[in-house]
């Protein structure tokens, strides 16, 4: 991973994605992008020649400020990346140079989180977005089911008041699926970085994906060591939260799944579940 993005606006929990943007890419020796969104009250998702994922109305578009308004909010946000990035000690760039590593390029863009993640998520190795609170929940919302559903690329979801570290230990939950194996491999450098790595499959291995020893047969040969957990199956997140608590860990990677493709998307249980109401770190991978 060497292309970090993190959506950015003038808020609190912009600043816990940022800090954990800069502190993993610091490890990976990875770059920092900061996006703005600056909204335009004709832009829609409708725009774009692509079935819009996200309605426009959970875009929360802010039709109702004038433009210096709107310059503000965008430079405030870029204050806040700008002033992350130097605690971190990243160079700040106007334009990215091969080679370059540790730096930190900021963007603005117009028009809804959906079609803007549909432009930058595609060309960066991980997203990472807070998860929204219940006032913002509208347009952080629209933002989060952006990355994950547009990008294609991994998404780090964190909890808006997540302290202490991220990635040292990391749990897996796994279940055999293409998803699942997607995720883990989207995050291999992540992983290479853990201190110790838990899979946790809950309920029987009888579908015809890979089991859990194959998986941990994958890691083994990437240089990662991991230890397996098996729970009943009967409350899969009930499960995972309680395994994640016990080991201690600080991140969990899992596939993430949808009943279906429409306008309106609806989740899985469990991805909902996970995204929207748990208080651990997430890394979903959706394709």
């Amino acid at each position: 991973m060497k292309v970090i993005l993190v959506p950015v606006a003038d808020r609190p929990e912009c600043l816990v994605s940022l800090n954990a943007a800069f502190d993993i890419a610091a490890r990976l020796d990875a770059n920092v992008i900061g996006c703005h969104v600056r909204s335009h009250r004709r832009e829609t998702s409708r725009t774009s020649s692509r079935k819009p994922l996200v309605p426009d109305e959970w875009s929360n578009v802010i039709a109702d400020l004038n433009p210096e308004e709107v310059s503000l909010r965008c430079e405030a946000a870029k204050l806040l990346f700008e002033s992350r990035a130097q605690k971190h000690g990243f160079a700040l760039i106007r334009k990215p140079h091969p080679g370059v590593e540790r730096s930190a390029l900021w963007k603005e863009m117009v028009g809804t989180p959906s079609r803007v993640l549909a432009i930058v998520g595609p060309l960066s190795d991980l997203i990472i977005t807070s998860r929204p609170g219940k006032k913002d929940a509208g347009r952080g919302r629209a933002f989060l089911l952006a990355a994950l559903l547009q990008s294609g690329q991994p998404v780090l979801v964190i909890p808006r008041d997540w302290k202490g570290s991220l990635g040292r230990k990391i749990l897996i939950a796994w279940n055999q699926s293409t998803e699942a194996a997607n995720a883990v491999s989207g995050s291999r450098s992540i992983l290479r970085l853990a201190e110790d790595v838990t899979i946790v499959s809950a309920g029987k291995e009888n579908l015809p994906g890979p089991k859990a020893t194959y998986l941990a047969d994958y890691l083994a040969l990437l240089g990662i060591r991991s230890s397996r957990l098996a729970t009943p199956g009967e409350h899969v997140s009930q499960e995972i939260e309680a395994a994640f608590k016990a080991r201690k860990a600080d991140l969990l990677i899992m596939g993430a799944y949808s009943r279906g493709r429409t306008r309106e998307l609806i989740l899985g249980g469990l991805t909902e579940h996970m995204l929207f109401h748990s208080r651990m770190p997430v890394l979903l991978l959706h394709h």
